[in-house]
């Protein structure tokens, strides 16, 4: 078997593997969420918290493997591939970081429009369950991994796009960045 062959074959069993942690990401949001997506088990965890964990474990598998499918190509595929899974994945995270952002107001009693309050407040007060009186450092440390997982991706693309590694960028920014006047 050819190099070439077996490339092909990592290819595929990467990118159908990651489609199917994709695929089971999406339904079991929408199981969660209350809706049947044919995920009976995850409506049989009695925590909201447990179920949010699913999702966003089987998300974050199906994005990374993804995102490493991508780099395994070439040229403008590679690119498009990788700009098109960084895209699908600050969507995917942009509602995470905006649930825990409203976990800390809703925690503290503030009234939330309807449609928010119904998007954390059982989950705000679920966390205070677990948690009494440290779930706000919960919801800070909720805000740092969506903004990581928000962040890896972007710059992981970037450096793919621009064919550089993490270590070049984080060198180049370090040059670019204007050093502290002296007085």
């Amino acid at each position: 078997m050819t190099e070439q062959s077996k490339l092909k074959i990592k290819q595929a069993v990467m990118i159908i593997v990651a489609a199917i942690f994709i695929v089971l990401g999406i339904l079991s949001i929408i199981q969660a969420t209350g809706s049947n997506a044919g995920l009976a088990y995850l409506s049989k965890i009695p925590n909201v918290i447990l179920k949010y964990a699913v999702v966003i474990i089987t998300n974050a598998i199906g994005i990374m493997l993804m995102s490493a499918a991508a780099g395994t190509f070439k040229g403008k595929v590679k690119d498009v591939f990788a700009i098109a899974v960084c895209v699908y994945s600050t969507i995917m995270t942009i509602p995470l970081l905006l649930a825990f952002v409203l976990m800390i107001p809703s925690a503290a009693g503030a009234s939330l429009p309807a449609f928010l309050d119904d998007m954390v407040g059982e989950i705000a007060v679920a966390f205070e369950l677990i948690f009494k009186g440290a779930q706000y450092l919960i919801y800070v440390l909720g805000i740092l991994m969506s903004a990581i997982f928000l962040a890896v991706p972007i710059l992981s693309t970037y450096c793919t796009v621009k064919e550089i590694t993490l270590k070049d960028l984080l060198s180049k920014l370090k040059r670019n960045t204007p050093s502290e006047k002296k007085n």
